[in-house]
């Protein structure tokens, strides 16, 4: 299957039990997004975005309402049919990079195309980070890296398979503000070289919000915007 990656949540709601009580991370969110667009999900540190993110992405499944990418609702899919489109045709950015810290940032990016079934590509991965501007570090491992060149690994590695939609949980914020344009700018190129791509990034930084199309703002869990 082929994702298309327009994004439908309907009365989505994500509920904690804990020993203090319910917490209602995410509250009942109706949201559409079209294929191609691109979406910035801000809001206070403890409002919900990077839940409502892996809800979209489903490496979590709502306590209430549906989550449809594309044709297929994915909040109704087992882990495994779940796990399947993470891998194939999602492609994730976490604020930590979270590279293999004894792979070189070539072979964290080739980790990708292996994971995907790919048996070829991996002159792409070497391509694709010289379109990032690491040509000469493809070799070196991670901690041989700034952390602006570790999150551009990041990047290529959660693009090498051409993935439908994007998903990017505050990919800047631990960059300065030079590092956090560039990165910014590279998601968004990358974006618009992939046809069709979709792009969801949750940020507190205005700047970088004010640079998508559109702007979804929670509060306690609830969209006070979009």
């Amino acid at each position: 299957m082929t994702l298309a990656a327009a994004i439908a949540l309907a009365g989505v709601s994500k509920h904690y039990e804990t020993p203090a009580g319910l917490v209602r991370a995410v509250d009942g969110i109706t949201l559409e997004l079209q294929a191609g667009a691109n979406l910035a999900i801000t809001g206070s540190s403890g409002c919900g975005k990077s839940t409502l993110l892996g809800l979209i992405g489903g490496l979590e499944l709502p306590t209430a309402g549906s989550v449809t990418i594309g044709d297929e609702q994915i909040s109704s899919l087992p882990e495994q049919e779940r796990a399947r489109l993470r891998r194939d045709e999602i492609g994730f950015v976490f604020q930590a990079d979270n590279l293999q810290p004894f792979l070189t940032a070539l072979e964290n990016v080739e980790l990708q195309l292996a994971l995907s079934g790919s048996l070829t590509g991996c002159g792409g991965a070497r391509e694709l980070l010289g379109e990032l501007g690491l040509r000469r570090h493809a070799d070196k491992l991670p901690d041989q890296l700034s952390g602006g060149q570790r999150q551009r690994v990041a990047i290529a590695r959660a693009l090498i398979h051409r993935p439908r939609l994007i998903l990017a949980d505050e990919p800047t914020g631990s960059l300065d503000e030079d590092n956090s344009r560039a990165i910014v700018d590279l998601l968004l190129a990358a974006q618009g070289a992939a046809s069709g791509a979709t792009l969801v990034l949750v940020t507190h930084d205005p700047a970088v919000a004010a640079r998508l199309q559109r702007t979804a703002r929670l509060r306690d869990g609830r969209l006070e915007h979009a």
